[in-house]
């Protein structure tokens, strides 16, 4: 019974991940610049900005309680709420501005293995046959998904053009993002091992994110800068976007709680599908695209897996 309302609490997480990505898109496709400047550090920072006033304004609905909290007990999700989305959304959107949304993407999917080998040795977690090949399909499917979703069917060879152009140096933001993005689910693991109130837990990573963009803005002008919103229905899509980065937190914390890290974690990466069912969705089409089918197919063929194992 925990074991099934893990798993459903990671789809859930997956789902306002999905719905947070498209928020982010609409968002972004209407709030350019006239200089070219780009509204996605905008996007971030609202987007947690909002998912803190959730978080607290839910404590205070609540009562407030810290009476068991220690540093100790802090610290793994202050860490990780630097980590990501901190540190991490701007080394990924540093590393799509540098090589382009496709390469950025494909690599950072793979988080979901970097935290499956953590959690093993750390956390004696099991890894079965089954549950390393769901692992698999979810990341390879994933990967798949991301690519397809920007790069056009009549130039098949798109991604290999750009993997050719790409030095080794510039694999450097990209893998870090999807380490960073990979040791963050480990660390929330260990701060609910060691304090389980998973309201707590999220509020204190979004707020330490929320202070790193702070601290951002006040040594960098062309931050502050960058973080203006001038169009109204931007401004609504990344407060939108808030809203669901909190039940997504909220979701896959409270997943991690119940679940372990080797099923959780890749359960609540197989957003890739949430965006292409609702991209979908929205202009009533069905997918025909040979790389998307096979995409679709290889994530619901790893989730099922991970039901199984």
């Amino acid at each position: 019974m925990i074991v099934g309302l893990s798993s459903a609490l990671a789809l859930l997480a997956s789902v306002f991940a999905g719905l947070q990505a498209v928020s982010v898109e609409y968002g972004l496709s209407n709030g350019e610049y006239e200089d070219g400047r780009s509204p996605a550090l905008a996007a971030a920072f609202l987007s947690i900005l909002v998912s803190v006033v959730v978080f607290w304004t839910l404590l205070l609905v609540r009562g407030v309680s810290f009476a068991s909290l220690t540093v100790e007990s802090a610290a793994p999700f202050v860490v990780a709420g630097l980590a990501n989305p901190a540190v991490f959304r701007l080394l990924y959107f540093q590393s799509i501005d540098h090589i382009g949304a496709r390469i950025s993407a494909a690599i950072v999917s793979a988080n979901p293995a970097v935290a499956a080998i953590l959690a093993v040795p750390l956390f004696s977690e099991p890894l079965t046959v089954l549950s390393g090949v769901g692992l698999l399909c979810i990341v390879g499917g994933s990967v798949v998904l991301q690519v397809s979703s920007t790069a056009g069917e009549s130039h098949d060879d798109l991604l290999v053009e750009e993997l050719a152009r790409v030095g080794l140096t510039d694999l450097v933001r990209p893998v870090a993002a999807m380490l960073l993005l990979g040791c963050s689910f480990v660390l929330v693991k260990v701060g609910l091992n060691g304090y389980g109130d998973t309201l707590v837990g999220t509020a204190l990573g979004q707020t330490s994110a929320l202070v790193a963009f702070g601290l951002l803005f006040g040594v960098s002008r062309t931050s502050r800068r960058q973080a203006g919103i001038r169009d109204r229905l931007a401004l609504a899509a990344f407060t939108l976007a808030g809203v669901f980065v909190a039940g997504n937190w909220l979701a896959w914390f409270s997943a991690l709680q119940l679940g372990t890290v080797v099923t959780v974690v890749p359960l609540s990466n197989v957003y890739p599908l949430v965006v292409v069912a609702l991209s979908y969705a929205m202009v009533r089409r069905v997918p025909k695209s040979p790389r998307v089918l096979v995409g679709i197919t290889a994530i619901v063929a790893g989730a099922t897996l991970m039901q199984l194992a």
